[in-house]
């Protein structure tokens, strides 16, 4: 691999000059066996806790604001946990907020705001009220409709309250609607797959999210399985429920525009694009992460991480001094990386221009031996709309992880 001597064209060409605003609320009714999420058991959130925490929100926003100079707002996106358990004046205190420091630019009612939340009658008593203040589009953790997965999932709700759900948002006026749906569970079938997607797509949502679960180390599922509890999902089903998902929801319009995404036209998540696309997000929240804008000092930008329990956040913010987080100048060798394994998993894949404009070069100067691999392999084709350009083919989907780490900067290179 090339010496970080080669030089690399000036942050401007590669920088949207925007911003997006990731806002982390950590709060949840349960916490699901299989989240590796940084979160917080809040049965009943107390007003005086929901209060702290916006204020300090605002604070964080406040201290942050100046590593983003000149921005105009792309994106709000509120994750967890789960934000919809906040009171929608909360949230409205937020985009308030958010907007007197980034002006919306052209297109001022084209940012999108996206509030993640659980089926549940309190959070759905509350969407008309979350529309009102601002919110645009929903992401609704649905993960299945079948009753006996949602049970070993450990999830809170039950099908016939995520079906009401779904309809409240209709009835609220939302249009912009994402469905996230879970699949290699325990004991599921191609059949029962395929019924979660019919209904699914019966909803007709604008977008759909669809995530393989995984045995995370640390949580309760990935302590089972470690202990033996429980077993691991067969691998090759894992791989068919991947292509019958894609098969089917190519048939009604759903373009898969990313490894896990999938949306009609017009309608892919701007904030998450923000990532995959080395853009500007600023996270504020316990256990939020930021990409701070590229300077001439640093050309590849920087990542920031705050804590992940909730009083080392409020401890290290609510100071006399903010403290905003551990930070990560990225190196050249590092960006080179992340743009090459955060590009190919969107369907248009690595732009070798875009490329060239941040590092100096083309991808085949710095991964020639692992682009060869690849595309030997059949997990990459070239010269998809121009000499250089990559992207994964079908079988290169099936092996995005396998993919990735050919990408991927040995520790000390």
């Amino acid at each position: 691999m090339s010496s970080e001597r080669d030089r690399a064209a000036g942050p401007s060409q590669v920088d949207d000059r925007r911003v997006g605003v990731y806002v982390h609320v950590p709060f949840c009714e349960r916490i699901c066996p299989y989240c590796d999420f940084p979160v917080v058991a809040a049965r009943a959130l107390g007003a005086e806790l929901e209060s702290r925490y916006v204020d300090t929100l605002l604070r964080e926003l406040e201290a942050r604001v100046p590593a983003f100079p000149d921005r105009s707002l792309a994106s709000v996106y509120f994750g967890g946990g789960t934000p919809a358990l906040f009171q929608p004046a909360s949230i409205e205190r937020v985009l308030r907020a958010v907007a007197s420091y980034f002006p919306p630019g052209e297109g001022s009612n084209d940012v999108e705001v996206t509030l993640e939340l659980n089926p549940s009658t309190v959070e759905r008593d509350r969407l008309a009220d979350f529309r009102r203040v601002g919110v645009n589009r929903l992401s609704i953790g649905i993960q299945s409709f079948h009753d006996e997965f949602l049970k070993r999932l450990g999830r809170a709700h039950r099908a016939g309250v995520a079906r009401d759900t779904l309809a409240t948002a209709r009835r609220a006026g939302f249009a912009n609607v994402s469905i996230d749906l879970m699949f290699a569970l325990p004991g599921q079938t191609i059949g029962q797959l395929d019924r979660d997607l019919e209904e699914a797509i019966d909803w007709s949502p604008m977008h759909l999210s669809t995530y393989e679960l995984t045995l995370e180390p640390g949580t309760p599922f990935g302590r089972a399985f470690a202990a033996g509890r429980m077993a691991a999902f067969d691998e090759d089903l894992a791989a068919r429920m991947i292509e019958r998902i894609e098969e089917r929801l190519d048939r009604s319009d759903y373009v898969r525009y990313e490894i896990s995404n999938y949306a009609q036209v017009g309608f892919r998540s701007r904030h998450n694009a923000r990532y995959w696309q080395r853009q500007a997000v600023l996270g504020i929240g316990m256990g939020s992460h930021s990409f701070d804008p590229r300077t001439r000092d640093r050309p590849h930008g920087r990542r920031r991480s705050n804590p992940r329990t909730l009083n080392a956040w409020l401890e290290a913010i609510g100071g006399p001094s903010p403290q905003v987080g551990s930070a990560e100048e990225l190196t050249a060798a590092t960006a080179r990386g992340e743009a090459m394994f955060l590009g190919l998993r969107q369907r248009e894949g690595v732009s070798a221009s875009r490329f060239e404009a941040e590092f100096g070069a083309v991808p085949r100067r710095f991964f020639d031996s692992e682009i060869e691999i690849a595309v030997a392999s059949g997990w990459l084709e070239e010269g998809v709309a121009c000499f250089g350009d990559l992207r994964l083919t079908s079988a290169g989907r099936l092996q995005a992880d396998t993919v990735a780490a050919l990408f991927v900067e040995p520790p000390g290179d």
